[in-house]
């Protein structure tokens, strides 16, 4: 299973699933990619079964012919689009730069397809810095007039910023319906391990579920980040504040069309995949009919 080297709140329910399949009696091997294209590449070769990644990347790797399939939805964007003071609106970001994480996630496409709707024509320089805690380093320096920063490092900057840093854009509430990330898994694990899978799905969903209660929201993020009481409260609220996490499994409700018609209008597939190709619903489905939908 893919864990993440620096997880977020937004990974807390993969953190909980996985201490929940190892106290049913599995064994989980850990593995860390710092890349949503090496992932996949791992996904494919055997090396890895489950990972999450970006749906953009994940459907460009289905239609080029990858045995890869999402099983289920992981959480929203939960990106914001955080500017330096002074920069009150989209358009103040011409000629402007903004680090980014990567050139091609579903935060980036975001981040464009933002800069699209409310400022056309805009002409912005987009620097690649890894890590939210690198690119909020590099704004507080100023060496960045904007960053796409994950919502803790927010909430982060938020509790501490006395210089008036500005929020654009919540990339979630901006174009609500998008996924941030999907769990995905290889077509062989699935043609082999059904019934794992669905274990694997139902330890998550529950996880999701329990973290609903914002008390054990915040303990769940002082156990699995190591973040001091009061720090995880305000990030408690604040994600569920968002709704990040759905509590069915998400592919319901035209879910992955919804992000095949935003990857195919940013250019990053060709129009015609069916989301039948990009997602298996078996194990969200037997595992609502065992648990009930909410």
């Amino acid at each position: 299973m893919d864990i993440p080297v620096e997880p977020d709140v937004s990974d807390v329910p993969r953190l909980m699933a996985r201490e929940a399949l190892q106290q049913a009696g599995y064994t989980v091997q850990a593995t860390a990619y710092r890349d949503n294209v090496i992932a996949i590449q791992a996904l494919t070769a055997g090396r890895v079964d489950v990972a999450i990644s970006s749906l953009p990347n994940v459907l460009a790797a289905i239609q080029q012919g990858a045995a890869i399939t999402v099983i289920m939805e992981a959480a929203i964007l939960t990106r914001c689009l955080v500017t330096a003071p002074g920069i009150t609106k989209c358009s103040d970001l011409h000629n402007r730069q903004i680090s980014v994480p990567n050139l091609i996630s579903s935060q980036t496409l975001a981040l464009e397809r933002y800069l699209t709707k409310r400022c056309p024509g805009a002409s912005v320089e987009k620097i690649v810095i890894s890590g939210a805690n690198n690119r909020l380093a590099a704004l507080l320096a100023r060496r960045t007039d904007g960053a796409i920063l994950d919502l803790m490092t927010l909430v982060e900057l938020q509790r501490n910023d006395n210089a008036g840093f500005n929020v654009l854009s919540v990339f979630g509430a901006e174009f609500p319906g998008l996924g941030g990330a999907a769990v995905v898994a290889s077509r062989t694990f699935l043609r082999r391990y059904p019934d794992t899978a669905r274990d694997i799905v139902r330890a998550w969903i529950l996880a999701t579920r329990r973290i609903q209660d914002p008390v054990v929201l915040r303990a769940q993020i002082e156990k699995h980040l190591g973040l001091p009481a009061d720090r995880a409260e305000m990030a408690a609220k604040a994600y569920l504040a968002q709704k990040v996490w759905d509590l069915n499994g998400g592919l319901p409700d035209g879910f992955m069309q919804r992000n095949i018609d935003f990857s195919v209008d940013m250019g990053v597939i060709k129009r015609g995949l069916p989301p039948a190709a990009a997602e298996d619903r078996r194990y969200v489905n037997a595992v609502l009919a065992e648990i009930g939908p909410k």
